[in-house]
């Protein structure tokens, strides 16, 4: 009978599986489902929602400074908006002024 060695093979710990991150909890929005019967069949279904019993106003003072930073951000964007068109405006001007050159060539 031949002796035969039994070699132990160590394996390699099993991989963990990763959990994703949660996603933050967005405000829970209350609705209410109406339903409409008619001869005891089902017409209508309509969803509505209903008014937060929690609702925060905002100062008239908060009100203001937060519209006055909100304009005040518009004007900024919409002056890096003019730095881009005239951006473009100069990046396509030679060669239109190309092109109408050779427009006039042509027809000449």
């Amino acid at each position: 009978m031949p002796a035969t060695a039994t070699a132990s093979v160590k394996k390699a710990p099993a991989k963990r599986r990763t959990r994703k991150a949660t996603a933050p909890k967005k405000p829970s929005v209350s609705k209410v489902t109406v339903t409409t019967y008619k001869g005891g069949k089902v017409t209508q279904k309509k969803t509505e929602f209903t008014r937060p019993s929690t609702a925060r106003l905002i100062t008239w003072e908060r009100y203001q400074k937060d519209f006055q930073t909100r304009w005040q951000i518009h004007q900024y964007e919409i002056q890096e908006l003019g730095k881009d068109i005239r951006k473009g405006f100069d990046f396509v001007s030679p060669y239109h002024a190309q092109l109408v050159k050779q427009v006039k060539a042509w027809t000449v």
